[in-house]
């Protein structure tokens, strides 16, 4: 197969191209290194048959591409966190709890999704988030 992967995970150790392919037994014919953005257009267009992807990235549902299961656990899971500088909260307790009504709330698919509506459909970043808040009741 060929496989089309980010530049830097040809070069990682840990968690690179070298360790994933120990982890799965895999080979593959030839890598092509190419920017991150770039590859689901390389799998769509038949230029590779395999691609690392982000697993929120909106192109797989758009192309049809199907995500495999990582049964090994190589990949650690992708989820989202809030960061927050101590000072601001402490100013701010408030924060806290507004944050938190999102944890464990936002699945891969629906961060798909909301993806595709700023990346493809060329909607505002902000209108996208307030809309989603509002229809699951957390903003007025």
């Amino acid at each position: 197969m060929r496989l089309g992967v980010d530049t830097t995970w040809l070069e990682r150790d840990n968690d690179g191209y070298d360790a994933f392919t120990e982890t799965y037994g895999l080979e593959f014919g030839e890598t092509f290194p190419m920017e991150i953005g770039l590859v689901y257009d390389a799998v769509k267009n038949d230029e590779v048959d395999i691609v690392l992807a982000y697993s929120t990235d909106p192109r797989i549902s758009e192309y049809n591409l199907i995500t495999l299961e990582d049964d090994q656990q190589f990949f650690p899971p992708y989820d989202a966190s809030t960061v927050i500088k101590q000072e601001v909260l402490d100013n701010n307790p408030e924060v806290d709890d507004a944050l938190s009504v999102l944890v464990g709330k936002i699945t891969e698919e629906t961060m798909r999704e909301l993806n595709a509506r700023v990346d493809i459909n060329n909607e505002d970043p902000q209108d996208v988030a307030v809309d989603y808040l509002q229809n699951e009741g957390l903003l007025e």
